[in-house]
């Protein structure tokens, strides 16, 4: 079997950001693991302006270059191309003005890993897990598979631009509905995820004989650090900084957008600071910039490195491994998500969440977290202040996960890797004992 495994989102984030974000994490995550797979021969590529690139050299040992360095190792590569919505000619004037610098190391590596596009056809399989909806020529390139009897599988995160288009951008609604009618099978991560794309799936017309959605669960791994992982030093002066006199702090992780909900939390956090006093934990917001997140961008940017709140910009994965263990719990007051990355990394390093009780999340968390409502914020103080201040729960709760079994990306990958291989009664040897496995319990 082959399967080609298109990375074009990565390549084309990588250009732009310095940074991953989830999307970005589990696509890297799972073609890691595909391309040590014996059962599999896998294509790792990239399209992006024509351009057809295998990226499985960047990878080197799939089992021993963490997320990070494969992105970064990307990024050099396709900051070659034109950035996305950027024309060539204006690539091209700007190159020859001299305001775009091309390393000569790179344009060598670039050469080496072109490759001419392949033909996907009724033999092989074509693997979409990434984000289609801000690629059109990519999205066209699934539709001529599909047409062509190539099986196309898709693993949809979640379906915002249908269900919840004030969260997300309805420009992306078209390609949603495109890839929704296509005769695809589709995976999603958690269930429900499963009940949103069956309902968006009827909402716009997909063909009536479509498989049923099946659910590949994300981990709760951060594969940058072991489990419970403590640090020895800082791995940079700015998160040392944050980590002032070993004073404790709270940690939420996530693009700063409107989705995740950020801005309240900042205010609530305020008045906590003023109703409790002296000694109430600094609240450290770790993450990248997002769109429709100008009130929230502009009150980080105000937040006093002595006041109750302090934004780190773009962290790399060293850092949040560093600010994960050396936080006393996280918080996660998101609006919806398909699953909720940073709640199960709360997890892996042992430290509670108190997290939104919407959409998927429970899901992640089921009875290690806290739940509140991210539709009233202030629902959120009394599971925070208990954390602070009810010294016993805080040990009980740090016990329970630190005792409770998490899924690793590996075990994600695995069934990752089933879903793949049931096509039309072809069950791999691990595919039949998975669902053995399963009879059996």
């Amino acid at each position: 079997m082959t399967l080609h495994f298109d990375l074009t989102d990565v390549a084309a984030h990588a250009s732009a950001c310095r940074s991953m974000t989830g999307v970005q994490r589990v696509q890297i995550e799972y073609a890691r693991y595909l391309l040590g797979h014996r059962e599999l021969s896998v294509d790792v590529f990239a399209n992006l302006h024509g351009a057809h690139a295998d990226l499985a050299p960047l990878f080197q040992d799939p089992h021993s270059l963490g997320d990070e360095a494969v992105f970064l190792q990307i990024r050099r590569l396709f900051q070659l191309a034109p950035p996305v919505g950027f024309s060539r000619r204006t690539f091209a004037d700007a190159r020859a003005n001299g305001a775009l610098k091309v390393r000569s190391a790179t344009a060598r590596l670039r050469d080496a890993v072109a490759s001419p596009m392949p033909r996907f056809g009724p033999s092989s399989s074509l693997y979409v897990g990434g984000a289609f909806w801000a690629h059109p020529r990519s999205v066209r390139i699934y539709e001529q598979a599909a047409k062509a009897g190539c099986d196309v599988v898709v693993l949809y995160h979640d379906v915002l631009p249908i269900v919840a288009p004030d969260l997300a951008n309805s420009n992306c609604r078209p390609l949603y509905e495109r890839m929704l009618r296509l005769p695809t099978r589709a995976l999603t991560v958690s269930k429900h995820s499963q009940a949103q794309i069956e309902r968006a799936r009827h909402a716009v017309g997909a063909p009536r004989n479509a498989s049923p959605v099946r659910i590949v669960p994300l981990a709760h791994e951060f594969s940058a650090a072991p489990r419970n992982f403590v640090p020895d030093e800082a791995p940079s002066p700015r998160v040392a900084a944050l980590d002032r006199d070993g004073e404790p702090f709270v940690l939420c992780v996530g693009t700063i957008e409107a989705r995740k909900n950020q801005l309240p939390l900042l205010g609530l956090w305020e008045k906590l600071a003023r109703e409790m006093g002296p000694g109430w934990p600094r609240l450290v917001v770790a993450g990248k910039r997002g769109w429709r997140a100008s009130e929230a961008i502009r009150a980080l940017r105000r937040g006093d490195p002595a006041g109750p709140y302090v934004w780190l910009e773009t962290p790399t994965d060293a850092e949040l491994a560093f600010l994960y263990a050396r936080a006393k719990f996280t918080v996660f007051p998101s609006l919806i998500e398909g699953w909720g990355l940073p709640i199960g990394e709360s997890l892996w390093f042992g430290k509670p969440c108190v997290v939104s009780n919407t959409s998927s999340m429970p899901e992640v968390g089921g009875a290690l977290c806290s739940y509140a409502d991210p539709h009233a914020i202030d629902s959120f103080a009394s599971p925070i202040i208990r954390l602070v201040q009810d010294a016993e729960f805080f040990r009980s709760s740090v016990a329970a996960i630190r005792a409770s079994r998490l899924r690793t990306w590996r075990e994600s990958a695995e069934a990752l890797f089933e879903a793949l291989t049931l096509h039309e009664g072809v069950r791999t040897t691990s595919a039949r004992t998975a669902d053995e496995r399963e009879a059996a319990v």
